[in-house]
């Protein structure tokens, strides 16, 4: 068989398989196979799209063994969202994530609230996503020790599929439940519930009220004493905004309202670090004391003695359901 005559025979056969396809293709979508073709060319458009490259910043808040293992989860959740999540300092990358961490007693449980802070290159802030996972209750000495693995690669899941959804070039990756640790992702949220400056360890108090007394009309902030730098401004300016957002009635006066006035503590926890503690007191219309949501953790010496930012609203956020479930 010459030359010409097997390019003829291949040039057919080609077409021929082209024909095939172009015959199968619209069966398959009027057979219900439309969904599945959508996937099949949805995942083939991922394989030609840029994938957006994430250095790893700061992780405020937890230590050093929970970064780097919940780095790890997220490189893994990002790979199945077509994000390339990279080393601290990268050069090749095009956006910094930044995380604020807050772990949290709550009963016999623990909360870990989260934020994650995306900037460009120039440094300005291009999406922000949060959450929460509930998880085994930690202790006073390690309020971390409930953050198991699986725990981390749902924080991780729910965090890359927020970026994927906000970064251009991300896609939805595979949503695979894990064993153990319930979440309660809250994407949607208006607050960001996490912080690197505290760690909840406190708990609310007394819920008791009298049958016979008005229900209160709504929740004044008031101040907050103690806070190096803006704190004593930025903490209950905060807390306004996250109580708003839970859906709580803040009011700027009133006589038969609730009261929630702050207090931030330093001491000192060697050379290097502080220990901080806030407590939000939450006082009834009378005056008397009705609970108490208590936050603290360790951190570098002198870091908050400038401008708060994100970390008093993540201070605030995480306080937020304490306090909620004291006034309603």
């Amino acid at each position: 068989m010459g030359a010409k005559q097997n390019k003829e025979l291949c040039t057919q056969s080609f077409l021929a398989a082209i024909a095939f396809l172009l015959a199968v293709i619209p069966a398959l979508a009027g057979c219900g196979g439309g969904s599945s073709m959508g996937n099949i060319m949805q995942g083939a458009g991922g394989l030609f799209a840029g994938s957006p490259k994430i250095a790893m910043g700061p992780v405020v808040g937890p230590p050093k063994n929970v970064t780097t293992k919940l780095t790890e989860a997220l490189q893994t959740a990002g790979a199945d969202r077509n994000l390339t999540i990279l080393p601290s300092g990268s050069e090749e990358a095009e956006y910094t994530l930044r995380g604020y961490l807050l772990s949290a007693v709550d009963g016999s449980r623990s909360t870990i609230s989260y934020v994650w802070d995306v900037n460009d290159a120039s440094g300005k802030r291009v999406t922000r996503v949060s959450g929460e996972e509930t998880v085994a209750r930690g202790s006073g000495s390690n309020p971390w020790r409930g953050l198991n693995s699986a725990a981390m690669a749902n924080i991780a899941n729910s965090t890359a599929s927020q970026l994927a959804a906000n970064l251009p070039g991300g896609r939805r990756g595979s949503s695979k439940p894990t064993a153990t640790s319930s979440s309660s992702s809250s994407a949607g949220r208006t607050a960001a519930a996490a912080t690197g400056a505290t760690a909840a360890t406190g708990a609310a108090a007394s819920r008791s009220r009298s049958a016979s007394a008005a229900k209160p009309s709504g929740v004044v902030v008031g101040s907050v004493t103690g806070a190096p730098g803006d704190g004593s401004r930025a903490l209950p300016s905060s807390l306004k905004k996250q109580l708003r957002g839970a859906g709580v009635k803040v009011v700027n006066r009133g006589s038969n309202v609730y009261t929630v006035k702050g207090t931030v503590r330093l001491t000192n926890a060697g050379a290097t670090k502080q220990k901080i503690r806030i407590d939000w007191r939450v006082l009834e219309p009378n005056g008397k004391a009705k609970g108490t949501v208590s936050q603290e953790n360790t951190i570098p010496k002198g870091s908050l003695n400038g401008p708060w930012g994100a970390i008093a609203d993540a201070a605030a956020g995480a306080a937020v359901p304490g306090i909620k479930r004291l006034v309603q």
